[in-house]
């Protein structure tokens, strides 16, 4: 007996694989299982089709069977009946190959360019200097219990009084608070943050991309309470160097470069032969500066000088790099930049950037942050499964960011939570998290729904519970929002403020 068919679609990624990248269609099915179970949402059961590759148990596994099953096992939460193991084994590798297929698509179809994609999320991990990692952790906690409590208000019909455990084992840490403006989402966060400061006996530092009106930045009340820095762009440099490299050798410069690009085109169109130039220009800015860190302006300054030798015409991506060099972003290296992000709480206020650069900004500090994230070691539990809360980042008018398809805010959402991070996302409607190739509600431990237009009922449902009307929705009362609590199937009506 086989253990596993796949799907035609997925024999046609593996053997398509195979012939870019010359890795053999069980060793990509192996990575696809691996990269399935490291989400926090389970997958789907979706019935594929069997017209696809057939993998022996010896094939499939090798010598790591007993690994491999077990991490299966420790994924679902109980122990796997030995008739449906090869079931839950293809439903996780025709989601990671389909997530990987997604990936070689975003990389142009080129197989170098996903496996070197793969090595950069593995590399992090072990490349970042252990004095380095001491500078940035935040100070450890001195309690030997770490749970997280946020008050949701009461309920509508009981009158009682909910409450969810933020970092409590089997949810993620992370919360979606949606509606249209004016409903209270930024009311309700704020709350939310405050009372982690006031009520949770270890410090919890936070980041809050203040995208649109300046309007948390200037609340005075809030930003005492939590003792936050503000930092207003343009005027107020951030205190981090975005092409900084802990551990630099040929690979790193490559993903690093790599990175930068992707990430400038996760927001300014570029066609191939501008994605290939910016690459190149990030490269030699690298090579230019030995062992150093080049700034933003030197990128520019180089992407200048090239342009003019080469005869190049102006383009969009000449023109986004001069923004750098006319609204300053960051500090200089020559300042020797170390910043303490995880140490203290900020507003790093961005709304009086041009809109290209308030998007470039979050996720040039937001590649930075996730290396080092991904560097430290898992944040410890308590004797009741909570995870020590390390982080929150808080992405305030996330409908801005969410469609710009930037590989690091994902790989943030899917991955810090072992790392005691949580993310919080404000937008105006659930449609906003779905974007077809990653939805981010999946991996929302809690979601405050209040007033919105909704045309995709389904994906809250999925996220909530029960059936919702979305006429009923959108016409909520102030302050009023539907959530869902853990072991609860059915949307419930909280009054999470009072008009």
């Amino acid at each position: 007996m086989p253990l596993l068919k796949t799907s035609k679609e997925a024999r046609e990624i593996m053997e398509n694989f195979r012939r870019r990248t010359g890795i053999r269609p069980n060793l990509w099915a192996r990575a696809a299982l691996g990269y399935s179970l490291s989400l926090e949402a389970a997958p789907k059961t979706v019935v594929h089709d069997s017209e696809g590759t057939e993998f022996q148990e010896q094939t499939f596994f090798g010598e790591d069977s007993a690994v491999l099953l077990a991490l299966v096992r420790q994924r679902l939460g109980r122990p796997v009946n030995a008739d449906e193991i090869g079931g839950l084994i293809k439903l996780h590798v025709e989601r990671g190959l389909r997530h990987f297929n997604k990936e070689y698509e975003r990389l142009n179809r080129r197989g170098d360019e996903l496996l070197l994609h793969f090595i950069e999320q593995c590399s992090p991990q072990s490349k970042v200097p252990l004095d380095y990692l001491e500078k940035i952790l935040p100070p450890p906690a001195q309690v030997d219990s770490f749970p997280v409590t946020l008050e949701l208000g009461p309920d509508i019909k009981s009158g009682k009084v909910l409450f969810h455990r933020l970092n409590g084992p089997g949810s993620a840490p992370h919360v979606a608070i949606m509606g249209r403006n004016g409903t209270g989402k930024t009311r309700t966060a704020l709350a939310f943050l405050s009372r982690i400061v006031s009520s949770t006996p270890y410090a919890v530092p936070f980041l809050i991309f203040d995208y649109a009106k300046g309007d948390i930045a200037a609340n005075k009340v809030f930003v005492n309470k939590t003792q936050a820095t503000v930092l207003s762009l343009p005027g107020d440099p951030i205190p981090l160097a975005p092409l900084s490299l802990p551990h630099r050798d040929e690979h790193a410069v490559q993903l690093a470069a790599r990175r930068f690009r992707d990430t400038i085109r996760s927001v300014v169109r570029l066609g191939p032969v501008q994605s290939e130039r910016c690459l190149q220009i990030i490269i030699e800015a690298y090579n230019s500066f030995e062992g150093g860190t080049p700034d933003l302006d030197d990128l520019s300054r180089l992407a200048e000088q090239r342009y003019a030798d080469d005869g190049w015409s102006d383009d969009s991506l000449l023109a986004c790099l001069r923004e750098f060099t006319t609204f300053p972003l960051f500090q200089s290296t020559a300042e020797g930049v170390e910043h303490d992000f995880f140490r203290a709480t900020h507003i790093i206020d961005i709304h009086r950037l041009p809109e290209d650069l308030r998007k470039l900004a979050a996720f040039l500090v937001l590649d930075r942050l996730y290396n080092e994230i991904m560097s430290l070691p898992d944040a410890p539990l308590d004797n009741d499964g909570n995870r020590q809360l390390r982080f929150i980042i808080v992405i305030d008018e996330a409908h801005h960011y969410l469609p710009c398809k930037q590989p690091t805010l994902e790989n943030i959402v899917r991955e810090v939570r072992s790392k005691g991070v949580a993310v919080m996302l404000l937008s105006q409607s659930p449609d906003d998290f779905d974007q077809g190739r990653y939805n981010f509600s999946r991996e929302m431990g809690l979601a405050i729904v209040f007033s919105c237009v909704l045309e995709k009922p389904k994906m809250l449902e999925a996220v909530i519970g029960g059936k919702i009307n979305p006429r009923h929705l959108s016409q909520l009362a102030a302050g009023v929002a539907l959530t869902r609590i853990p072991g609860t199937d059915e949307p419930i009506e909280i009054q999470a403020w009072k008009p």
